[in-house]
C-alpha cells in the first residue's frame, strides 16, 4: 500500500473519531453513540459487497465492452487492407455457391448460423499462376503487419481470428519451402489448394463477425462497403 494512501485512511479514522468526539461532547451521551457505532459497522460488510460484488461486476462487464471494442477494431483494420484483398483474390479461383454479399451479417442472432453455414459449405479451390502469385505477394508484403497482430495480447479471445493469423502463417512457411509456382509438382499444388480453402473458409468466417461489428459501429462506412459489394461480384467469374 503507498504512503499516500496510509495516510489517508489515517487522516479519514482520525477524522471520524473527532466527530463522534464532538457528537459525545454536545449530546453527553455515550450510549446512543455506541449504539450507532456499532450500526455503522453491521452495514460495512453489506457495503463491502455491494462494492465488490455488484459495482465490481459493473465495472468488469465495463471493461470486458471496451476490450472487445477494441479487438474489434483490430480484425476491422485487417479486413480494410489485407483481408479484403485476399477475399478478393482467393474468390477468382474459388467455387462455391455463397458469395461475399450473402455473408454481410446485420443481426447478432444470425452469426451462429452463417458460420455453420459456411463451415458446410463445398469450397474448391484451384489455383493458378496468376492466382498463386497474387496471393503470395500480398501475404508477403503484408508479413509485418500479420506480426505485430499476432503479438497482440488483445487477440488472444479472439480464436476464429487468431486461427486464420495462424493459417496466414502457415502459407509464409510452405512458400519458403515449395519455392516458386513452376517449380510445384502437382502434389504441391493439391496441398496449396488445401491450404487455401482451409484459410479462406477462416477468412470467410471472420468477413461474417466483422460485418456486424461494422454494421452495428460504423453504418455509414458499413453501407458503403455493402453497396460496393453489391456492384463487384467477386465471384462472378465463377
Amino acid at each position: 500500500m503507498k504512503k499516500r494512501t496510509i495516510w489517508t485512511v489515517v487522516g479519514l479514522v482520525f477524522l471520524s473519531a473527532v466527530i463522534y468526539g464532538i457528537q459525545i461532547f454536545v449530546f453527553k451521551d455515550i450510549k446512543t453513540t455506541e449504539f450507532y457505532i456499532l450500526q455503522d459497522l453491521a452495514f460495512v460488510p453489506i457495503s463491502f459487497a455491494i462494492t465488490t460484488i455488484v459495482v465490481g461486476q459493473i465495472m468488469d462487464d465495463r471493461q470486458k465492452a471496451e476490450s472487445e471494442h477494441e479487438t474489434r477494431m483490430l480484425t476491422s483494420t485487417f479486413f480494410t487492407g489485407l483481408g479484403s484483398q485476399l477475399f478478393e483474390e482467393i474468390s477468382k479461383i474459388a467455387t462455391m455457391d455463397i458469395s461475399p454479399n450473402d455473408l454481410l451479417c446485420e443481426d447478432e442472432k444470425k452469426i451462429p448460423e452463417q458460420l455453420r453455414r459456411i463451415e458446410e459449405e463445398n469450397i474448391q479451390i484451384q489455383i493458378n499462376k496468376e492466382g498463386f502469385e497474387n496471393i503470395e505477394q500480398l501475404i508477403q508484403s503484408a508479413k509485418m503487419e500479420l506480426m505485430e497482430l499476432a503479438s497482440n495480447p488483445l487477440l488472444l479471445e479472439q480464436e476464429c481470428f487468431t486461427q486464420l493469423l495462424w493459417g496466414l502463417f502457415h502459407l509464409l512457411d510452405e512458400f519458403r519451402l515449395r519455392g516458386v509456382y513452376d517449380q510445384l509438382s502437382e502434389a504441391d499444388i493439391a496441398h496449396y489448394n488445401s491450404d487455401i480453402e482451409k484459410m479462406f473458409r477462416l477468412l470467410l468466417k471472420n468477413w461474417v463477425k466483422n460485418s456486424y461489428f461494422v454494421h452495428s459501429t460504423y453504418p455509414n462506412f458499413y453501407g458503403a462497403v455493402k453497396e460496393r459489394i453489391t456492384k463487384e461480384d467477386f465471384n462472378e467469374t465463377n
